[in-house]
């Protein structure tokens, strides 16, 4: 039986979805096509853009999550099960879609060419020799025989078997494609008509609400009394999400262009089919979606100094992307101080890793199902270390 064409679960909740990012994709997919569940995706603008269109597709539960100072302590784990999950969700996206994801399951090589970065590189290998995690420090020459493409000064080098890519555009565009076809998903370019009549907060039609609209997910707006307040005055955990700009810029592929995907501190380079991928600056409390020259082109000179051949090839695209974050860059998954209304926002630099287990989250809490350990790890309503 088609994923797609699955029955409709039996005295299942209407739930209705506000934001059309991979995450609030992703949940509106494991509820609606894998489990019947009806949903409405609400979002006044074009879907599947935003952080999801802007991101790269990185999926590096080691490099992002394994040594990361000032983490929320079980973030590493939370993606690590989401890497685990991404095999199954990639193919029954794809089979729901008949459209090829780009999905890569690994590995990356994380780099040095100084002595602070071999430094970062030994730090991280210990926290995964700490975390009993795959990975192999590699001399310059193996790593040159993996990637030729990798400047000749390199220093030191580390293989993560663990750290795959997606192609994000594929996927998002994947996803709404799987819910068009899907008889228990209706998608609306529109705000959802969120209103409070007293008795708890309501989209007409539907039984559970969840907000899913990355950095903007406080300001949700709700009508009351005939005037329209935001979504934080429901529960102020939703103010810790905060906003983290990012330059990328994509260049044409070619011979002498890597095929891996490439780290090193906050530079990456993620080749794609028809594309390279570099990224990415993080600039906290900036929200702007216009790409800067000045720091497009710094970013593409880091990423020259990985691989040279970058410095010549033909630029395809510049854009900025804003990414939601939280005081732990952990997301908020859980049920929020309104009744009836779950939040799945903040997921960092981590949204594309984390979307399904996201979604399996979620779908597990609003039907009332046993979920995953690490579930209330990542409740709204959760205290904060500070960030060092």
């Amino acid at each position: 039986m088609s994923l797609a064409h699955r029955p409709p679960a039996a005295s299942a909740p209407r739930v209705a979805i506000l934001g059309a990012g991979i995450i609030g994709l992703a949940a509106a997919f494991e509820l609606a096509v894998r489990r019947g569940v009806p949903v409405t995706v609400y979002d006044p603008a074009p879907f599947g853009r935003g952080a999801s269109w802007a991101a790269a597709g990185m999926l590096a539960p080691a490099f992002e999550a394994a040594a990361e100072t000032g983490a929320h302590p079980h973030l590493f784990e939370l993606c690590h099960h989401g890497a685990e999950l991404w095999p199954a969700f990639a193919a029954d996206v794809g089979a729901a879609s008949g459209t090829p994801l780009g999905f890569s399951a690994g590995p990356s090589l994380a780099l040095a060419f100084d002595r602070d970065q071999t430094a970062a590189l030994h730090h991280l290998a210990r926290a995964l020799d700490e975390r009993g995690i795959a990975h192999e420090e590699l001399r310059p020459g193996a790593a040159h025989e993996l990637e030729p493409a990798i400047a000749p000064d390199l220093v030191a080098a580390l293989h993560l078997p663990t750290d795959g890519q997606v192609d994000n555009r594929a996927v998002v565009s994947a996803l709404i494609a799987a819910l068009r076809a899907c008889p228990h998903a209706a998608l609306v370019n529109e705000a959802a008509p969120l209103a409070d009549e007293g008795n708890g907060l309501t989209v007409p039609g539907h039984d559970l609400i969840l907000a899913a609209a990355g950095w903007k997910t406080a300001a949700i707006e709700v009508r009351q009394d005939g005037e329209l307040y935001s979504l934080v005055n429901w529960d102020t955990s939703l103010d810790e999400i905060d906003c983290y700009g990012g330059q990328m810029l994509s260049v044409g592929v070619g011979p002498d262009m890597p095929a891996m995907t490439l780290r090193c501190g906050g530079i990456y380079v993620a080749p794609k089919a028809e594309r390279v991928i570099i990224g990415a600056t993080m600039e906290p409390g900036i929200a702007t979606e216009a790409p800067e020259p000045d720091k497009i082109a710094a970013l593409r000179a880091d990423a020259a100094r990985l691989c040279p051949a970058i410095a010549d090839a033909p630029e395809l695209e510049t854009w900025a992307g804003i990414r939601p974050g939280t005081p732990d860059r952990a997301p908020l998954i859980g049920a929020t101080a309104a009744p009836g209304l779950y939040v799945a926002a903040g997921h960092y630099r981590n949204g594309i890793l984390l979307a399904p287990i996201t979604a399996h989250i979620i779908a597990d809490l609003i039907l009332g199902q046993p979920v995953h350990a690490l579930a209330g790890e990542f409740s709204p309503h959760r205290s904060y270390s500070p960030v060092a």
